[in-house]
């Protein structure tokens, strides 16, 4: 066997390994709102919502919320979420700027 063959072979048989093999990016937590969104009139007042049991122990409620599309408000039923260690949920929230615009700023789990 020649010694470039050989080498060739290992090459090959290397990057087939490589290739095999699956990574997972990590977790990355956002230190700012996921979605922004700008609507011209306020939100309606939120929803009572009816929060079922919780499917096990370690999961956290995250509250509905407005979103804005189509040129109107529409409710976004809450859900359960798996608590992350080290972060704490920061909820969607309306806030109103200087010039009359509405800002909504996406829920996001937070690196404390």
């Amino acid at each position: 066997m020649s010694k470039s063959y050989l080498s060739a072979t290992i090459v090959v048989v290397a990057a087939i390994g490589v290739s095999a093999c699956t990574v997972t990016p990590p977790h990355v937590s956002v230190s700012a709102p996921s979605v922004v969104l700008w609507a011209p009139v306020p939100p309606p007042a939120p929803r009572v919502e009816v929060i079922p049991p919780a499917p096990r122990h370690d999961y956290l409620w995250v509250s509905g919320h407005l979103h804005w599309e189509g040129n109107q408000h529409h409710w976004v039923d809450g859900h359960w979420e798996q608590h992350r260690e080290g972060e704490r949920w920061v909820a969607h929230h309306w806030d109103h700027d200087a010039v009359g615009q509405w800002r909504l700023n996406g829920g996001y789990w937070l690196r404390e």
